[in-house]
């Protein structure tokens, strides 16, 4: 048997499918796909995201230097970084890691950066790093770390470049600032 529907109810119906390109009965909460692809970060993925390595293991909070602790003990270099932006040099995710002295003494630190894409299960996935490298303090193009990772698309996507320092010598903090920035790389 056929289901009848009054003249109000299927102009209702049609009316929220043109205005609002739904069903009236539809729910207003979002469709998450079965598995996490890249996107935009929204405002808040901050304090709940998870950060994995690049083998989709979670990374421990003390690991990433966000641990009140590690901010105790030792000098704190200023780690240097850059927004995660599209390489000049072709369609590639890149940021750069560097460090100037803050209250450290000594003149060289081991750096290196890794580069983080955003994922819709609340997870940055670890992407790219840099190799370690001694550098002296002040940044510049020849003193500087490089990850770099190239994109499969140009879908706008949220990145994070994430940066370590460990001052030859000294004990310093375990910071690992990190920037974030919306560019057109995807990887997939």
């Amino acid at each position: 048997m056929t289901p009848s529907y009054s003249r109000s109810a299927l102009v209702a119906a049609l009316v929220s499918l043109a205005v609002w390109g739904v069903p009236a009965s539809a729910s207003a909460a979002p469709v998450r796909s079965a598995e996490p692809v890249p996107g935009i970060a929204p405002p808040g993925a901050d304090g709940t995201a998870v950060y994995k390595d690049m083998n989709g293991r979670i990374i421990p909070e003390a690991d990433l230097g966000r641990t009140a602790a590690a901010q105790r003990f030792g000098c704190t270099p200023v780690s240097g970084r850059d927004n995660p932006h599209r390489s000049g040099t072709g369609l590639a995710a890149s940021g750069h890691g560097w460090w100037d002295k803050g209250n450290c003494d000594n003149n060289r630190a081991n750096v290196f950066n890794c580069l983080y894409e955003w994922y819709t299960d609340n997870s940055w996935v670890q992407k790219a790093c840099s190799p370690k490298k001694e550098l002296k303090p002040g940044g510049g193009s020849s003193n500087r770390t490089v990850a770099r990772h190239d994109c499969t698309d140009t879908e706008r996507t949220s990145w994070r470049n994430h940066v370590d320092v460990d001052v030859i010598g000294e004990i310093d903090t375990a910071e690992k600032p990190m920037n974030q920035a919306d560019v057109n790389c995807r990887v997939r």
